[in-house]
């Protein structure tokens, strides 16, 4: 199970031996207690999908001795339980060893559920008083992701996160640029020149029967180079500089220089995708590719970034590059305090940022 809460929605999210998440209950601010089918059938809830805030009374955390568990759940109004013969159920109960690790965890999410339900939150813990929640372990800004750093800004007062795409993959984009003008030139030049004079083609060792064709295919050349020219100036004009994720605005947003280019509302997405092509073998593990992607609530992805540039010291500082190459591939949480690169650790981020939403790893084998 997987729980993801904010200030105004509370979820919990089962996932199955693949990892792929299947959403069980979703509470928005002032809404509703939403469940599906085999939740609802499991605790003999109303058939119709839904608690009305009216017909909720408590959340309630609890330990039981039999079952060595915290329980969370709810009471409900006695016209519900009177069909029940209880008046609550339960919502999610945690099983682990480490009893104090347990206990704040269920403090953390049961307060969670009670603020947004905006009912009383009741505690029957054993022994002293639970402890106060952790903060979360974040790495330290800025972060270098390569062609893009991550660090912060002030707006009005207010702190947003900032992606800023570093200088080096403008000069990149202009020398692919002179480099595609110098060859497109040369085969332009040596095209029409065997063209407008008659010089003296090749009659043999070529793949093309009539080598008065080769001229023209020089032309055909240097216009894809043309093309290809088009497409590095279409990424530099068009392409965002910067990508900014406000907690304030609970937005991000891709600007382009002042001209904004795109931008999402915070309670369309439901967690954050930290993706890594890594090299399966060697000493230290090898990032050819990474993307952060962002999954919406209709399950749809909306790119972040992406990173196509071979990092082979992608790891933070203090990382076991034994442990982090042993990691297994597929998609599996990311805990804050797992991150062992800066793109791990910039997921991270924009997921608290968003709201402290789910972070998802997706590693792949190159």
């Amino acid at each position: 199970m997987l729980v993801d809460y904010s200030e105004d929605r509370w979820r919990l999210i089962q996932l199955d031996a693949t990892a792929a998440p299947t959403l069980l209950v979703e509470v928005k601010a002032g809404r509703s207690f939403r469940y599906d089918d085999d939740f609802g059938n499991r605790r003999a809830l109303p058939p119709l999908g839904e608690v009305a805030p009216r017909d909720i009374g408590e959340v309630v955390l609890g330990w039981s001795e039999e079952e060595a568990v915290w329980q969370l759940g709810m009471t409900l109004s006695p016209d519900l339980s009177f069909s029940r013969s209880s008046r609550w159920f339960e919502v999610l109960r945690i099983d682990d060893s480490d009893q104090s690790r347990s206990q704040r965890t269920v403090q953390q999410i049961g307060l969670a559920l009670a603020d947004v339900l905006g009912k009383p939150f009741v505690a029957s813990v054993p022994g002293d008083a639970m402890a106060e929640p952790e903060p979360i372990p974040l790495i330290d800004l800025p972060l270098d992701l390569g062609d893009w750093i991550l660090g912060t800004r002030t707006v009005a007062g207010q702190s947003e996160l900032q992606f800023a795409r570093d200088r080096r993959w403008i000069r990149a984009r202009y020398r692919q640029i002179a480099w595609y003008g110098l060859l497109a030139a040369f085969y332009a030049w040596v095209s029409i020149a065997s063209l407008i004079h008659e010089l003296a083609l090749p009659n043999a060792g070529t793949l093309i029967p009539d080598p008065s064709l080769l001229p023209y295919l020089g032309l055909g050349v240097a216009l894809l180079l043309l093309l290809m020219i088009a497409l590095q100036v279409k990424k530099i004009v068009q392409e965002p500089d910067t990508l900014v994720i406000s907690a304030d605005k609970r937005s991000v947003s891709a600007l382009r220089g002042e001209g904004l280019r795109w931008q999402v509302d915070a309670g369309a997405v439901q967690s954050v995708y930290a993706s890594e092509l890594v090299k399966k073998r060697g000493r230290r593990p090898v990032v050819f590719h990474g993307e952060i992607n962002l999954q919406m609530i209709d399950g749809s992805f909306r790119r972040l970034l992406v990173e196509d540039d071979k990092r082979a010291d992608a790891l933070l500082p203090g990382c076991d590059a034994v442990v982090e190459k042993n990691r297994p591939s597929g998609v599996s949480v990311l805990e804050p305090d797992a991150v062992a690169t800066a793109l791990q650790a910039a997921a991270v981020h924009v997921a608290v940022c968003l709201g402290d939403l789910p972070v998802w790893y997706d590693r792949r084998f190159k």
